[in-house]
């Protein structure tokens, strides 16, 4: 029987980044909490959020990068699978569904993350950034075109 594992999933972090070296390996790995906003109406008509919170594991180079920049607030996108986390404590066997990351993109947080350059080319009003087609023909010669 054939099987998919994969899970995109965007949200805000609801702690820092706890960065830890494992075993005498020493791989880095990066455990997040990110919240997931649901929107839906309630019976009265009334649009809530209803957040789900997952945990997030992200490991060896990538666990280095979510330490470096990311923090508590930040939003994110996280591509990955799912994973089973089992373990036994005083006799009790515990399990916990988490996602391992493969990707996670840093999204932008209002100008925060512009550099000067780009934050000065959106600023400007030059038509060649407002509407890069104005002033050209989309119509014309179909013999004019090159293939």
């Amino acid at each position: 029987m054939a099987s998919f594992n994969k899970v995109i999933l965007m949200g805000n972090l609801t702690r820092d980044p706890d960065v830890r070296a494992t075993g005498t390996s020493g791989m880095k790995v990066a455990r997040l909490g990110i919240a997931v906003n649901e929107r839906r109406r309630d019976r009265n008509g009334q649009v809530q959020e209803f957040p789900v919170f997952v945990d997030v594991d992200a490991w060896d180079k990538l666990a280095e990068l979510c330490g470096q920049y990311l923090s508590k607030g930040r939003s994110i996108l996280v591509e990955g699978r799912l994973q089973m986390d089992t373990w036994e404590k005083e006799g009790v066997r515990h399990q916990k569904l988490k996602v391992r990351a493969t990707t996670i993109k840093f999204l932008p947080q209002g100008d925060r993350l512009m550099s000067p350059q780009v934050q000065h080319q959106q600023e400007s009003h030059s038509p060649a950034m407002q509407n890069p087609l104005q002033g050209s023909s989309l119509e014309g010669d179909p013999d004019d075109i090159p293939f």
